[in-house]
């Protein structure tokens, strides 16, 4: 089988493309007949088109991981959004103040920024909700104490900290991480999710890809590449990073296939 690098991709890389299989070439598939609770339809899965059975494999994954998180994908969805937003922010006005005229001024937001934010600015945002929790309780702990914290005053940071503690604590009370409570290791349930979900995009990209491969330009072949499309979108988002890299590691590398 053919490797993409699905193992590189969060948590939340999976849950959230569940948003995706309601647009685009997606949104046409239709799979109702077939997503039953005990996913045995009464429907032959053998006569249903292949892209049913592609869309169907993609939905369950993430229902399952979404099971293992203990949440439901639309709620921790809302947490995780308002999170990011938090964070750009945070970036924007750091990024504003570091134009200021006042030198003093301008090297507190650059020393904020090198030591709050992450790669260009809002890399975090990019993390597992695991992950993302981690960093913005970093964030609140090195922005409260010196040199950082006369830093802060100077640049009149606290309303977007208290934003970014206050999505910080609902994203950890969304995954079960309430007070602050360290990260344990991922239960054997929620590591079998994530390989799971990394073999069966893994394996529905690998189809996609050999039935492109093997039909003609036309209709058809459009709408095959654009079921596709997402897919390198998500591995372009969540690119393969070298041993060691990265502010945490990754939630479950399941199967070799990824």
């Amino acid at each position: 089988m053919a490797r993409y690098g699905y193992s590189s991709v969060t948590d939340k890389g999976f849950s959230a493309f569940a948003k995706e299989l309601h647009a685009g070439a997606w949104k046409g598939i239709e799979i109702e007949a077939y997503d039953v609770p005990d996913r045995m339809p009464k429907a032959s899965l053998i006569e249903a088109s292949r892209p049913v059975t592609l869309k169907l494999r993609l939905a369950w994954g993430i229902r399952d991981l979404d099971e293992a998180l203990g949440v439901s994908g639309d709620v921790i969805g809302q947490l995780d959004t308002e999170w990011d937003a938090a964070q750009r922010a945070l970036h924007l006005y750091l990024g504003s103040e570091a134009e200021q005229k006042d030198p003093e001024r301008k090297a507190a937001a650059e020393r904020l920024r090198g030591s709050l934010l992450a790669g260009a600015g809002t890399e975090q945002t990019t993390y597992g909700y695991e992950e993302e929790v981690d960093f913005g309780y970093q964030q609140i702990t090195r922005a409260k104490k010196a040199p950082l914290e006369a830093d802060v005053q100077k640049v009149g940071l606290g309303p977007y900290l208290a934003r970014v503690e206050e999505a910080t604590n609902a994203l950890a009370k969304g995954i079960g991480r309430e007070g602050g409570k360290k990260r344990t290791a991922p239960s054997k349930r929620l590591r079998e999710a994530m390989g799971a979900s990394s073999t069966a995009f893994n394996a529905v990209h690998e189809d996609l890809d050999f039935l492109i491969e093997h039909t003609r330009a036309g209709k058809e072949r459009s709408m095959l590449e654009g079921l596709r499309a997402p897919l390198i979108a998500l591995l372009e988002r969540y690119p393969a990073k070298a041993k060691g890299e990265g502010v945490a590691a990754e939630t479950g590398e399941g199967e070799a296939t990824g």
